[in-house]
């Protein structure tokens, strides 16, 4: 048998079908090596006719191209590119359920290359979403992943500081905000990077228009849109520009520049609907209703909010809901007052409000709800109630910890001027005055002191 092998094996040498079967092989194996990197070459082709279509504003056919590309990339680092752009884009258009599931396909991406980068990328981007979703809780849960992954990337070490600074600033924790908000700042200043700089000054002028210091909310709006006018607004960060219209409309609208407010806002709301951004479409139709309502034009700014709402409960954005439902209830109150209509509707409104509000976590606005219902009971007869409600806001002020350092006064519930230190604890503006008086007292002293010594 042998010998039958070897005369077989020598014959199939000396015909030469042995070697042909082998170059067959080759070929065949230079013909899938090409037509991988074809593909891998026209992926990267669509991934750049994606990012042309998405900065022309022609977002639907930019996600389009890039889902086809998607479905003939055959590298791991080219789909995580991908989906990254895909949840960008879903997350400018406000459907953040879609970006959490491109999230979590790069999350699948990032464990099978073992790349801590990409995990640190992808945990932002689901925080990101969660926070928008009004999921606070596992925002910061996903924060901490992405810090605990993160390895020397500053810009991307700074998202998720001004995130997170995001979060408390929603749950009401403003010393924490403010504290994630400087070392935001400070990352951005450090790399030179004015995207992140602006959103920080957007975030900080919504923290000062929460603690209503309409002054300082209105100054850093301000820089925010100086910076978002020399950035392209064509890029990816054009949704920076549009937050910083909507806080110039917000923080003119405290002031009670109405009339710049309402262009501001009109302009947010011309490219919201161009470039497709249903997010900042809603808050903008939300905070026309602001204007409206500063207008007293009730049953306009009614409309207004009411659309916001729909709007937001198509999208899942709870935030965006809750501030609506907090306009109409406003708007409702008005007319309570007015005597145009009875306690029943306010009553019932803003107890949904309470609960929605409770569930997000949002203790500011869970304080001025209760604040309300108060005087609505007190309306009603019902000082059990109207006690009670008012016995809970008062324990939600210990929660905010809204007392002035200095002073020990309240701060954040009426208008009055702040200061934020180094430390994140946030002053009254005149407190600060005095401060600084007895501190250069307490260095002349000792001053004097060492020269006695």
């Amino acid at each position: 048998m042998p010998d039958a092998d070897d005369g077989s094996r020598s014959l199939w040498v000396r015909t030469g079908l042995l070697s042909h079967s082998s170059q067959t092989n080759t070929v065949i194996s230079c013909f899938w090596a090409c037509q991988r990197s074809l593909r891998q070459y026209i992926s990267r082709r669509k991934i750049e006719r994606g990012l042309r279509l998405y900065e022309q504003h022609n977002q639907t056919a930019a996600v389009r191209t890039w889902k086809s590309a998607l479905k003939t990339t055959c590298r791991g680092e080219d789909c995580f590119r991908l989906l990254g752009y895909l949840y960008q884009a879903h997350m400018d258009w406000g459907k953040y359920r879609d970006a959490i599931e491109f999230g979590h396909q790069q999350l699948g991406i990032s464990e099978e290359l073992d790349s801590p980068n990409m995990r640190a990328e992808t945990y932002l981007n689901l925080c990101r979403a969660h926070a928008s979703l009004g999921g606070l809780e596992r925002a910061l849960a996903y924060a901490r992943h992405s810090l605990y992954n993160e390895s020397g990337t500053k810009s991307r070490s700074g998202l998720v500081h001004l995130t997170v600074a995001r979060v408390y600033l929603e749950m009401g924790g403003f010393s924490r905000a403010l504290e994630g908000l400087q070392g935001a700042h400070k990352i951005a200043t450090t790399i030179g990077d004015p995207s992140l700089e602006l959103q920080v000054y957007v975030a900080l002028s919504e923290l000062f228009g929460r603690l209503q210091d309409s002054d300082k909310s209105a100054t850093y709006a301000s820089k925010a849109y100086d910076l978002s006018r020399s950035l392209q607004l064509g890029d990816l960060n054009s949704c920076h520009h549009r937050a910083a219209l909507l806080r110039m409309a917000a923080s003119l609208r405290r002031q009670g520049e109405l009339g710049d407010a309402h262009d501001y806002c009109l302009e947010a709301t011309r490219l919201s609907l161009i470039s497709g951004d249903q997010a900042t479409y809603t808050r903008s139709i939300r905070i026309m209703g602001d204007i409206y309502r500063k207008k007293m034009d009730i049953d306009r700014a009614f409309r207004q909010y009411e659309q916001a709402m729909g709007t937001s409960a198509t999208l899942g954005d709870r935030m965006a809901q809750m501030e609506a439902m907090d306009g109409a209830a406003r708007c409702l109150e008005n007319l309570r007052l007015q005597g145009k209509i009875c306690n029943c509707r306010p009553l019932e409104f803003n107890t949904r409000l309470l609960e929605v509000a409770s569930s997000i976590g949002a203790k500011l606005l869970v304080r001025k709800i209760r604040s309300r219902l108060a005087l609505i009971y007190r309306a009603l007869g019902d000082e059990d109630q109207c006690n009670t409600h008012l016995r809970l806001a008062s324990q939600t002020d210990a929660a905010l910890g809204l007392n002035c350092g200095a002073c020990g006064e309240v701060f954040g519930l009426q208008p009055a001027s702040l200061e934020a230190l180094p430390c994140s604890h946030i002053l009254h503006a005149r407190t600060t005055l005095s401060l600084d008086s007895q501190i250069l007292w307490v260095l002349k002293t000792v001053n004097m002191l060492n020269l006695l010594d």
